[in-house]
């Protein structure tokens, strides 16, 4: 089922009503009584080891599964509730097609023991890796030109995916294919652009915005649509027009290592800016940027108390106390969101605490192409407290 906030106000259909298996079993036990008593002028006695009552209970499994096929069908053919090969078919409709696995890439710097007189070239194809055995390969022919001391050559990872994805620069400095004259290799850049297969919550966002990619004019949407044609991995999209013809882009994308949103590189920015000039995507007369949006910092600070009657349950509510600061995070590191220490005692109450005294966060506005941060964490225990 999708988790996009486009379609949390959708409601959920049930194609058998919300039947359940005693329901059905009631419902062939009620039409057996009513037939045999229209046939024979009395009711039955059904005892629990009656042959008619065990035919009624595996009669009814075997009904209870067709229902459960016909609801999971029907469920399938909608976008709330579609998810895997079910959902491909109905991107196909839109003419989506599920994004592939996509391989990581980096600039990669070859330098020379000392300048030479004659040109060292290194060939497309040539491999390098981490420590930990993370394979990339030069996707082109570079040389170092006579006189000068190292090239810098885009590498892309052998193995398509996000694990190659986060190395940061210096890391990829093992040359595995030996080129004469080369003393050492590294990767100037973080490598960046490996991605798992598009998961179902990408998908669903890129079919519910679809149409507005068939308008020429260039509305958000469309804009919106295209970024997260980009790249699966876009978590935030925000689209200005400060100035006529001028389309500024603010975006972020996810961060599996941490789970929260992270700004996009230099590198990022220059690629979706490119994508998205293509002549066959954006208006003529449109100027489009990318940028990332400005980080608007913010600490948790708070105290929070136990209800005495809650004792035995005390090492419980610590955790998911801790897992709602976490979970509060995530929720409020959302470009636009207002810093809103409200929800943050809501989701310490529903944790299990009876008191919760919060020092930070305070109010804060955030405009929409700003990123709450949280630059740091204490959370205090109180201990119990009478109810």
């Amino acid at each position: 089922m999708s988790n996009i906030s486009e379609l949390a106000n959708v409601p959920e259909i049930s194609f058998i009503e919300h039947t359940t298996l005693e329901q059905t079993e009631a419902l062939l036990k009620s039409n057996y009584i009513g037939l045999y008593k229209e046939y024979n002028g009395m009711e039955p006695t059904l005892a629990p080891g009656d042959p008619i009552t065990l035919l009624i209970k595996a009669s009814t499994l075997v009904i209870y599964q067709v229902m459960q096929y016909v609801n999971a069908k029907g469920r399938a053919e909608l976008l709330k509730t579609s998810t895997g090969d079910a959902l491909d078919a109905l991107a196909a409709l839109f003419g989506i097609i599920r994004q592939e696995p996509t391989r990581a890439t980096a600039t990669e710097r070859f330098t020379l023991a000392a300048a030479r007189s004659d040109v060292v070239a290194v060939p497309a194809g040539t491999r390098v890796k981490t420590e930990k055995g993370r394979y990339f390969n030069t996707i082109e022919y570079a040389q170092i030109p006579a006189g000068q001391t190292y090239v810098d050559v885009t590498v892309q990872a052998e193995e398509a995916g996000e694990k190659s994805s986060g190395i940061p620069a210096g890391e990829i400095e093992l040359l595995v294919d030996p080129i004469p004259y080369i003393a050492s290799v590294t990767n100037t850049t973080e490598s960046t652009g490996g991605l798992d297969a598009e998961k179902d919550d990408s998908l669903t966002e890129r079919i519910y915005l679809a149409p507005s990619r068939y308008s020429s004019a260039g509305p958000r949407d469309a804009y919106e649509f295209y970024v997260r044609a980009w790249r699966s991995d876009v978590a935030d999209v925000q689209i200005l027009s400060p100035d006529p013809c001028e389309i500024a882009i603010y975006f972020t994308l996810e961060n599996t290592a941490t789970g929260l949103p992270k700004l996009p590189t230099a590198t990022e920015r220059a690629s979706l800016a490119d994508y998205l000039s293509g002549e066959t995507m954006r208006p003529l007369c449109d100027l489009v940027s990318c940028y990332a949006p400005e980080e608007t910092s913010y600490t948790i600070n708070f105290t929070y108390w136990i209800a005495s009657s809650d004792q035995n349950s005390a090492g419980v509510i610590q955790e998911k106390v801790n897992a709602a600061v976490g979970a509060f995070q995530l929720w409020q590191r959302k470009m636009g969101r207002d810093i809103n220490p409200t929800e943050l005692i809501y989701r310490i109450r529903e944790a299990g605490a009876k008191r919760v005294s919060v020092t930070a966060p305070t109010d804060i506005t955030v405009t929409g192409i700003q990123l709450p941060k949280c630059t740091g964490v204490t959370v205090n225990y109180g201990g119990l407290e009478d109810d």
